[in-house]
């Protein structure tokens, strides 16, 4: 069966192949999406409907697929029958090798002499005999798998493999959508699909990272800038919904489920790839027909601007993913919308005469003369009489020879088998491998526990409302007088105030725990409270008002967009800090945005290039390569030699931006400060530092800071852009231990 459903699947896909590079821009899309459902068929039913003269079966030789019976059976190695077997037929008393080994001139047995051995035994001596017969087998002869074994054992392991690969590629996309989804305002939904939606009871999620839309469990997930644009979005729904509506859903799982069945198959691969793609062509035509053909180029150009920004990059079995595939695969796309292709009544005439021959060819058996062989065989099997007789029922001699090529054949497997065990007990992952495995066993360990930890008591801060719990701050030097051991008290598992914006509408608190230190903020406005899984440090600098900053008021009076810095870490040389960006939505959600400093670092590597002049005690900056700024002065480090000045990564810090206007505090919709490239959210500075021939680290102490201006940018992967760097002539680094230690030195 297996080999007859390879043969004519094979044949059906290539019909199916040709069939859609012959009529492409002819017929439907959704008509040559529909012809896959043909292949699936053919690759799900287990056995051919009857006998035809069309079969492609035919084409096939008659020896050929008796080979194949006969290796499917065992039968090749001996397998069919033993010479000890108590069914041999004996006659007249005499079993029937008496007859065929010379003795008796191959005389003929009288009718109704032909019995069994078994047969002429008495009952309880028949009933000894088997038992004494099963045990006998079971300590002489071995298990011995035949060639058929061994081909089910490695498609089992191939199974498996391919499967768990599916199924742990689809588990991790979908753990990936419900950790960072978040829900998509009702309100922005535009009106043309929110009944759609809810008919069929839809929802719509953001998530964060996702370069595409894809359809996941019956709902839909975009990425953060995708509703930024209604038009995109428009599209984005249309296109999912027809997702929906054609039941991808199922027919992604359906594909996955039949390439690893047939995972050794190319040609099933190349169907389901195929498949695949003519769901999303499919699914444009479907959208295009529901939004009206004069959003076809637009919805083009939709398709072009999400290639641009990273579509294609998730790529997950069992998914529906808007922008999956190569570059060419999304041009075939935008090729067909310009064609506008339309099923022609001669041309979808032909193709389903095609289609009907096809099917006459792939779903029909081979029309032969004594077509079933394997009941042949098993006919002279049984048979015992006449000249074949002797061929088929083998002499105690051959029967033992068989067994011993039986033995031979199964131990050898096994050799193998045990070759290939000890090979995988003997293959050792490096010391990096084995780290990074821990280490990735270790995160999720830690993270699952946080996060019980971090919803328990977010569960438990708000049944305690009182103004005690909104207003307790952490005592900083109790905390590390308790940790040197000087007195003070070891504070308790809880939240505590950080800091107030100065308008009081916005307060931040900090979650402290035994367990895992200072981990977990909480961010309150008004009645509202988001529960956020980010670090800070017991610090000072924690209670200054001016860590907040609010940049967008709502109508309703709220904060809109606001913008809050925190230490994360601090120490007697080095001070942490991350800059994050809320923007509250009407049902009091927050979108939350981070730059660290290893981002900023990271684009000053990029953009900017320090060029020393040794003899001038100069360091020239050049920005983006051709954008000079001006010089550092390094005269104060003249008697030592440079060999190189870069940024130093743990000196990074944050200025929040101050409202232009204080009045606007009390409404409205605009933003506080613009700026010709987006709204400026504040200022990082970063610290320039030496590299000194025969010392270690970065030596910073006098030279002035860098400091670059930071917009919102929606388009960016941590919604930040740095722009207009400047040499600060204010500002300088102070590092006393540094200097300190130079005259140590």
């Amino acid at each position: 069966m297996m080999l007859e459903r390879m043969i004519t699947s094979t044949v059906l896909i290539l019909v199916i192949f040709c069939l859609r590079k012959l009529t492409m821009g002819k017929i439907s899309m959704r008509l040559r999406y529909a012809l896959w459902l043909l292949v699936a068929a053919r690759l799900l039913v287990p056995a051919s409907v009857g006998t035809t003269a069309f079969s492609v079966m035919n084409l096939l030789p008659e020896t050929v697929l008796e080979r194949a019976q006969t290796f499917s059976s065992g039968r090749e190695n001996g397998q069919g029958l033993s010479a000890e077997d108590e069914t041999q037929p004996v006659y007249g008393g005499v079993q029937a090798s008496a007859y065929s080994d010379g003795k008796n001139g191959g005389a003929e047995p009288a009718a109704g002499e032909i019995k069994t051995r078994a047969e002429m035994m008495p009952a309880a001596e028949r009933a000894s005999g088997e038992k004494a017969q099963e045990k006998n087998d079971a300590a002489v002869r071995p298990v011995s798998l035949s060639p058929a074994d061994v081909l089910g054992v490695i498609w089992i392991l191939g199974f498996l493999a391919v499967g768990g690969y599916m199924v742990t590629a689809q588990w991790r996309f979908v753990r990936f959508l419900y950790k960072n989804r978040k829900a998509f305002p009702a309100e922005a939904l535009p009106e043309a699909f929110a009944q759609r939606f809810l008919r069929r009871g839809m929802k719509v999620y953001q998530v964060k990272g996702l370069p595409g839309a894809c359809l996941a469990g019956g709902h839909v997930y975009i990425g953060e800038g995708t509703g930024a644009q209604e038009q995109n979005l428009t599209h984005v729904l249309a296109h999912e919904y027809c997702h929906a509506r054609h039941g991808d859903g199922f027919w992604a799982f359906l594909r996955s489920a039949l390439a690893a069945v047939y995972w050794f198959d190319p040609f099933v691969w190349a169907a389901a790839y195929a498949a695949r793609q003519d769901s999303e062509l499919a699914c444009d035509e479907a959208a295009v027909s529901m939004l009206g053909e004069s959003g076809r180029f637009a919805y083009g150009r939709t398709l072009l601007a999400l290639l641009e920004n990273g579509g294609g990059r998730e790529r997950c079995p069992g998914m529906t993913i808007m922008m999956e595939g190569s570059g060419q695969n999304v041009r075939e796309r935008i090729t067909a919308l310009a064609k506008k292709g339309r099923t022609k009544r001669p041309v979808f005439a032909a193709v389903m005469a095609a289609v009907i021959l096809a099917c006459g060819c792939a779903f029909t058996g081979a029309e032969r003369e004594g077509a079933n062989p394997v009941k042949e065989t098993g006919a002279q099997d049984m048979a015992g009489t006449g000249e074949n007789a002797q061929g088929d029922n083998d002499s105690g001699t051959d029967g033992r020879n068989r067994q011993m090529q039986d033995r031979e054949n199964s131990g050898e497997f096994a050799s193998v088998q045990k070759e290939y065990e000890d090979a995988a007990k003997n293959v050792k992952l490096s010391e990096e491998q084995i780290r990074a495995l821990e280490e990735s066993a270790r995160q999720e360990a830690d993270w699952q526990a946080f996060t019980e930890t971090l919803h328990y008591h977010g569960a438990m801060e708000g049944k305690d409302d009182s103004e005690l719990s909104k207003n307790r701050e952490f005592d900083i030097q109790g905390y590390y007088d308790w940790l040197e051991g000087k007195g003070g008290e070891k504070p308790e598992d809880g939240w505590y105030l950080l800091c107030r914006e100065d308008g009081g509408m916005i307060s931040l608190y900090g979650l402290y725990t035994e367990a895992f230190g200072f981990r977990g903020l909480k961010t309150r406005i008004g009645t509202d409270v988001n529960t956020l899984d980010l670090p800070w440090c017991a610090s000072y600098q924690n209670g200054n008002s001016e860590n907040i900053r609010i940049l967008e008021i709502a109508d309703g009076g709220w904060p809109r967009r606001f913008v809050w810095k925190l230490p994360t870490g601090e120490s007697a040389q080095v001070e942490k800090w991350q800059l994050y960006e809320g923007y509250r939505y009407d049902t009091g959600t927050i979108d939350l945005k981070i730059l660290t400093p290893e981002a900023c670092v990271k684009w000053a590597e990029k953009y900017l290039t320090f060029n020393v002049d040794q003899e001038a005690a100069r360091v020239h900056v050049v920005y983006d390569e051709d954008m000079y700024l001006g010089d550092i002065d390094i005269s104060s480090w003249q008697d030592r030699v440079i060999e190189d000045v870069r940024i130093v990564p743990d000196s990074v810090g944050f200025w929040l931006e101050d409202p232009e206007n204080e009045a606007n505090n009390g409404g409205g919709a605009d933003a506080y400060q613009t700026d010709p490239d987006g709204v400026c959210e504040g200022t990082a500075h970063m610290t320039v530092g030496l590299k000194l021939k025969g010392l270690d680290g970065l030596w910073f102490h006098g030279l002035p800071v860098l400091t670059i201006q930071i917009v919102a940018d929606e388009n960016s992967d941590s919604g930040f852009r740095l722009v207009h760097p400047e040499i600060s002539e204010t500002f300088s680094a102070k590092a006393l231990w540094q200097k300190e230690a130079l005259n140590g030195d």
